[in-house]
């Protein structure tokens, strides 16, 4: 047990201590940190007279009797987002105006104040949006007035229904949109991190066998620990690397918060974290970095040189490319006969477990098959990677992945 723990001790203050790992960790921290005040930065950057330039837009009025609707925009008002300015030049020449960077926009306005047509020149769909209303509501406000009804009169006609839903059967909950948005950013964040883990240290343990093998180093290690120690111990070994790694980032994410004046508890129960599922989401993340964990360990095993382990564990890169698309494209259609089907598979399961438990379509009964079926095949499979591994630690010679490991599987029988 000594020599478990002095190997996941080696492996992981190795990769710590290195400066690449200190400096991408920095970076990814800034990163996060930026990210989560991206909106301050912005305004830091943004002059007061850049944005009153965008607010300001021309407005040519060309209507028949619209009862002052022109006249009403470009009147002084706190309501609304934008100034507007009444123009009597030439359409064409203040849009020329607009081109130069005098108006952010030229609205013309045509009709009568029943038929109204307004055409903007400039902005984009946001700021278009935001023209509409403007002028819609300045329309609602003459129309209105016309027809003699005060505003608690449009208040009452305007006022909401009260609306509410309920499940047909007893026991059963019903999902509101916001619920719906937190599974939704659970199961993407669940997904992107499994991906994360996997391309990242699944080459980190293919590589930390590798480079052993290829200085030799191996054959000293092994002549005195056990290989499957070994492998499990450098498995935990880069696990710890993994969790220092998340942890850097919710401390970024809690100090990106506080600086944003916010708190980073809000966000766990905001729109954007499901509590409910990140309990799955912590299991599938530990057996989901053991299954391919233990078949990175393999693969490195087999190989010589650390030029070839890109090579080695791409089979891996693109399953969990594979299982990433899934639930993209399985988010609007988590009940699909295909998704049930492919959660089945054990490369698959920790993404799509949590896709399908955080849509509701998934069964009591059949989350605990999957994980039953997800912890038997990680068993399995460290099982066959440990001795692969036994065998394939002492191989050197060019990759052969069916040649490989039927030698490897051949040396390990005879070190028994």
């Amino acid at each position: 047990m000594n020599n478990f723990w002095t190997i996941v001790s080696h492996t992981a203050s190795g990769r710590l201590k290195a400066k690449s790992f200190f400096i991408s960790t920095i970076v990814i921290m800034v990163l996060i940190i930026g990210i989560t005040n991206i909106s301050t930065i912005i305004d830091l950057f943004s002059s007061d007279d850049a944005s009153q330039e965008m607010d300001h837009i021309a407005v040519i009025d060309e209507t028949e009797d619209a009862n002052g609707i022109a006249e009403m925009l470009a009147a002084p008002s706190d309501e609304g987002s934008y100034r507007f300015q009444l123009i009597e030049e030439p359409v064409e020449q203040v849009i020329e105006e607009a081109r130069e960077g005098e108006y952010a926009g030229v609205l013309q306005l045509s009709g009568t104040a029943e038929t109204l047509n307004a055409e903007l020149y400039g902005g984009d769909s946001a700021f278009a949006m935001g023209v509409e209303q403007e002028v819609q509501r300045i329309k609602e406000g003459v129309l209105t007035s016309e027809l003699d009804i005060d505003e608690e009169q449009l208040a009452t006609v305007f006022q909401p229904i009260t609306f509410e839903q309920s499940a047909l059967g007893e026991g059963e909950t019903v999902e509101t949109e916001a619920m719906e948005m937190r599974s939704y950013f659970t199961i993407l964040g669940v997904s992107y991190v499994l991906f994360f883990i996997i391309i990242t240290y699944s080459s980190m343990i293919a590589t930390e066998v590798a480079t052993e093998k290829s200085s030799r180093v191996m054959e000293l290690i092994v002549s005195s620990v056990n290989p499957i120690v070994q492998m499990f111990g450098k498995l935990v070994g880069i696990a710890l690397v993994a969790f220092i790694n998340i942890l850097s980032i919710v401390v970024a994410l809690i100090i990106g918060a506080t600086i944003g004046g916010n708190n980073f508890l809000d966000y766990l129960s905001g729109d954007f974290i499901d509590i409910s599922l990140i309990g799955y989401a912590l299991l599938v993340l530990v057996l989901g970095y053991f299954l391919f964990g233990g078949i990175a360990a393999m693969l490195g095993a087999l190989v010589s040189r650390t030029e070839d382990v890109q090579q080695a564990v791409q089979p891996l890169i693109y399953l969990a490319m594979i299982g990433f698309f899934l639930v993209t494209f399985g988010l609007n259609n988590a009940d699909a006969a295909f998704m049930t089907v492919a959660s089945y598979i054990p490369f698959f399961t920790p993404q799509l477990l949590v896709m399908r438990i955080g849509s509701g379509v998934i069964a009591g009964w059949e989350i605990v098959l999957l994980i039953a079926i997800l912890l038997v095949s990680v068993v399995l499979v460290n099982y066959l990677a440990a001795r692969v591994y036994k065998g394939g630690v002492l191989m050197y010679g060019k990759l052969s992945f069916k040649e490989g490991i039927k030698q490897a599987l051949a040396l390990s029988k005879k070190e028994k």
